[in-house]
């Protein structure tokens, strides 16, 4: 099974993780989640540990609603799974998580990929303005999670 691929989730400037939880309560409290996910996540780098005991380390969310599999790396202001096949040589070390929908698209990625070089530049020259104005990896991550990006574009676009 292969999992579907967005180009718009790991932009290098801002990265998305809506689609990595459920119900997420508030920007610190997820934060904070991501910061004891990356703490754990730490720890079993410098155990040599596999991947997979990661992942399985436990059967639920943290209590703001983000996936217990999501990390900071501070060096690239980086908010990303480790399981990830780009990040392990293609082999996707989520599968078989039962929280973790590989092949899940948002609405934005999904027309994303259908919309043509112009479109597509267009949306990416919206996203840096947003970022420029203060758009956190919080708010693009809600924003694409609740189409409210798209929608903003779109528009814009029709306006």
């Amino acid at each position: 099974m292969r999992y579907t691929k967005s180009e718009l989730c790991q932009l290098g400037w801002v990265s998305c993780i809506g689609c990595c939880g459920k119900g997420f309560k508030d920007k610190l409290s997820v934060a904070k989640g991501i910061e004891k996910n990356t703490i754990e996540y730490d720890r079993h780098v410098k155990q040599a540990r596999h991947p997979k005991d990661f992942m399985n380390r436990s059967k639920d969310l943290r209590e703001c609603g983000i996936c217990r599999n999501v990390v900071y790396q501070v060096e690239k202001d980086k908010i990303y799974c480790p399981l990830h096949p780009e990040l392990n040589d293609g082999v996707d070390h989520r599968i078989d998580h039962h929280l973790c929908d590989i092949m899940h698209i948002c609405k934005t990625a999904y027309f994303f990929d259908l919309w043509d070089k112009q479109m597509k530049d267009d949306f990416m020259k919206f996203l840096r303005q947003k970022k420029k104005a203060g758009m956190t990896w919080y708010e693009y991550s809600k924003g694409m999670a609740d189409d409210s990006i798209i929608d903003e574009f779109e528009g814009l676009k029709w306006d």
